[in-house]
């Protein structure tokens, strides 16, 4: 007689790698993202080194993020329209070839600040692509049952990228300058354009041939900002990371001048808010029950605020790394539990293009923060700036109590997956 074993306790937090496609797609993100925050945080360094400008560095950060704004409503457009993984393989594409120059240049002492700043809005824009599609493309490739965990654990790569990217460059840095450091951001684009280029799934969304660009992104937002749930969600999400994740800018003036040390110590900061990033994210895929999400929701809001001020505290590299480590868990604890929400509430024929709204949530509001906490930490210095933005949203945590849509998340009440109307 056959028998079959119960699932082990692993398994409930690694479901979704099952599916041959979804692990490929991981891979993939899990390459391209490193190479981002490895991006962030060389590119900080070289323009620090360069300039000595905080300001500088936040510019440099805010062109980076800034393509957010505009570029992810069309990417979520050409998503709901055209075959999703050859859009997220031509996105890694463009990504390899902008870092090949930026090494280049970088190598050969060619490079200037203005080329910093040209590229970097050249990467953000591609990542724009990369970032909404990857969105679109996995409740595609495993079965509903299964899509919160394929969410959290595509999370695990957006987050804990920040300590994969960061150490592997960290001795780059120390050691050879931020131009090797960019070559280890082109290996990470490697790794996940060949990720990519082994997905065999084929996707698109409900938008068929000559459909009006502006109409069919109307359509969302109109659905988007109709739905109250939804509507909430984007407030909280737009909140939270101009609030408390937008502190990219500020590290490396704060690692110089707070905690003296070398450029190195930006590395550093970012890996324990990439492992705490990491094990807070694991530990959320495996949460089954809507309540128990729900009340991490709150949890996780208060803690991205108080570690916030934890940080903003210390003068010490050790207290320092467990701060940013509590960051990481909580922010990525927090997305992780708001994006799959929004994918849930999401009807799979606009799912491009309600993520590409919500990258504007995410990127957008990061990087118009970024810019002005750059500016910010020159002049009222990098401890005070983390300490007010992260008062700022304990407050606004404990003020959504006051709302009955965003008690109701607390409560693990979200809506049956919407359609869209015909």
């Amino acid at each position: 007689m056959q028998t079959f074993s119960k699932p082990s306790f692993l398994s409930r937090y690694t479901l979704a790698l099952t599916h041959s496609d979804f692990r490929w797609v991981w891979l993939g993100s899990l390459g391209g993202q490193s190479a981002h925050w490895a991006l962030i945080v060389a590119r900080g360094v070289l323009v620090l080194e360069m300039t000595g400008s905080s300001a500088l560095v936040g510019i440099t950060t805010f062109a980076a993020m800034a393509p957010r704004f505009v570029i992810p409503p069309l990417a979520g457009y050409l998503a709901d329209r055209f075959d999703r993984r050859a859009i997220l393989a031509t996105a890694y594409s463009l990504q390899l070839t902008h870092t090949i120059v930026l090494t280049t240049l970088a190598l050969t002492d060619l490079l200037l600040i203005w080329h910093v700043i040209l590229l970097s809005v050249a990467n953000g824009s591609f990542r724009a692509f990369q970032m909404t599609t990857t969105q679109a493309l996995i409740p595609n490739l495993v079965p509903r049952e299964k899509m919160f965990n394929a969410i959290a654990l595509n999370q695990v790569t957006v987050q804990g990228s920040r300590f994969v990217g960061p150490a592997f460059v960290a001795p780059a840095l120390l050691y050879y300058g931020p131009g090797t450091a960019f070559l280890g951001s082109t290996i990470f684009y490697v790794v996940g354009l060949a990720g990519i280029l082994m997905v065999r799934t084929r996707s698109s969304g409900g938008i068929e041939k000559g459909t009006n660009v502006g109409q069919s992104l109307m359509e969302a937002a109109s659905y988007s900002w109709g739905n109250p749930q939804v509507r909430m969600l984007f407030i909280l999400i737009a909140l939270h990371c101009s609030m408390t994740m937008a502190f990219e800018s500020t590290l490396p003036v704060f690692s110089r001048e707070v905690l003296q040390q070398n450029m190195a110590g930006v590395s550093y900061l970012m890996m324990g808010v990439g492992g705490g990033a990491l094990v807070a994210v694991m530990v959320t895929a495996g949460v089954r029950s809507s309540l128990a999400r729900g009340r991490l929701l709150f949890v996780f809001g208060i803690a991205s605020g108080v570690s916030m001020l934890v940080l903003a505290s210390t003068t010490h590299m050790e207290t320092a790394m467990v701060a940013a480590a509590g960051m990481g868990a909580a922010q990525a604890g927090f997305m992780t539990v708001t994006s799959v929400m929004v994918q849930s509430l999401a009807p799979d024929e606009m799912r491009g293009r309600i993520s590409g709204l919500n990258q504007i949530n995410v990127g957008g509001t990061m990087a118009l923060v970024n810019l002005c906490n750059g500016f910010a930490a020159d002049a009222f210095g990098a401890p005070n700036v983390l300490m007010t933005l992260g008062i700022a949203f304990v407050v606004v945590v404990v003020a959504s109590l006051l709302v009955a849509t965003s008690r109701g998340f607390y409560n693990g009440v979200v809506a049956l997956p919407a359609r869209a109307a015909s």
